[in-house]
């Protein structure tokens, strides 16, 4: 069975960018670009937690995910 791959960024931030071209810069390389979307209905599944939970997913994540997908037509 073949490892899979594992992609990782810290949260610093330089200056002159920030944490959300971050994780548009990690979810390309990972291989979105690869997938075709082009006309497709693209469901993305995210959970942002529960009330009181420190750990969730910021709707401005989820955002550029979304800016992502429907740039490559999905």
């Amino acid at each position: 069975m073949e490892q899979a791959k594992v992609y990782f960024s810290d949260l610093r931030a330089p200056i002159g960018t920030n944490l959300l071209k971050k994780l548009e810069k990690l979810i390309r390389t990972a291989g979105i670009d690869g997938i075709d979307m082009e006309k497709k209905l693209v469901a993305i599944k995210i959970h942002f937690g529960e009330p009181g939970n420190l750990s969730f997913l910021r709707p401005n994540y989820a955002k550029v995910v979304a800016y992502v997908v429907k740039s490559m037509g999905g």
